[in-house]
């Protein structure tokens, strides 16, 4: 890690101790959840302070204007924006009939900078580097349905909140059709700012929490 006491990996967890405590205790291990404090628990977890996140909301218009690499998701379905076909005001209207959109940043996009912080404070070469998604959901949206990654993911919640379901202790062994039956599961809700982190293989899906109208979330995948 190459990260110093106000570095971006500090900021993502809230502090440098937050994210020494993580990497100590939980990478590669087990699901680790970081809620983003108010001032009387700063007070009472004797806290001076709390770095503001690497990254606050989106700029949702400037992102379709330069992503090329938009997919729309509807509980596991997947098609790729055609914005020849679909205006920056059809893909608000998608969004607000309960679609979600997956953006992955890209060399052209203004969040690239903090993809090249990312991997640099995690020591990561450019070539190999990270998949960093943002995840734009409307009201009680799944853009997929219970699933694991092959690599780590770090989830930043930016906007809204999002309701997790996440396979506790257990790393993608059982086959889907098994999960309800023989799994025992974590429920999360992100708020603004929280960080939650899931080991590779672990299974998890997420909803836009009841009375969101919309909920936005950045995934960091160390992918390898």
């Amino acid at each position: 890690i190459n990260d110093d006491e106000a570095g971006i990996l500090a900021a993502l967890f809230g502090s440098s101790n937050s994210r020494d405590h993580f990497f100590e205790h939980y990478f590669g291990r087990r699901v680790a959840y970081f809620p983003r404090l108010n001032e009387l628990q700063l007070q009472q977890q004797s806290q001076q302070q709390q770095l503001e996140p690497p990254i606050r909301g989106i700029d949702l218009p400037n992102l379709y204007k330069t992503n090329e690499w938009t997919s729309l998701r509807k509980r596991g379905s997947q098609d790729m924006l055609d914005k020849s076909q679909m205006t920056y005001t059809d893909l608000s209207h998608y969004i607000a009939q309960g679609g979600s959109i997956v953006i992955p940043v890209t060399p052209d996009d203004y969040l690239h900078p903090a993809k090249l912080q990312i991997e640099r404070a995690f020591g990561l070469e450019e070539e190999t580097g990270t998949s960093v998604n943002i995840y734009h959901s409307g009201p009680s949206a799944v853009a997929l349905n219970v699933h694991y990654d092959s690599w780590p993911v770090f989830v930043l919640q930016l906007e809204g909140e999002k309701e997790w379901v996440i396979q506790d202790g257990a790393f993608g062994e059982m086959k889907i059709e098994e999960i309800d039956a023989k799994m025992m599961w974590r429920n999360v809700t992100l708020t603004e700012g929280d960080l939650l982190y899931i080991p590779k293989g672990v299974h998890h899906a997420a909803t836009t929490a009841e009375g969101f109208g919309i909920s936005t979330h950045a995934t960091i995948g160390l992918t390898p």
